[in-house]
């Protein structure tokens, strides 16, 4: 497993139509960053396809790779 990175992300939430601050944690691998949890409802929540705030942190690090919790289409 490799290192674990938080990071936090600021914008606006169309959920609960207000700005918030969302913890992401990040695993460090050889090829790029991987999410492995948000501290908000993305992936479940009915914005999730369009979530500007969650847009900024899976373009956090370029290649990142993003296995889990992703919206459905």
């Amino acid at each position: 497993m490799g290192e674990i990175i938080e990071k936090f992300f600021n914008g606006y939430c169309r959920n609960f139509d207000m700005t918030q601050t969302v913890i992401c944690e990040f695993e460090q691998l050889p090829e790029g960053l991987r999410l492995l949890d948000s501290s908000c409802e993305y992936g479940v929540c009915q914005y999730s396809k369009d979530c500007t705030l969650m847009k900024q942190a899976l373009a956090r690090e370029k290649g990142m790779i993003c296995t889990q919790r992703q919206p459905e289409a």
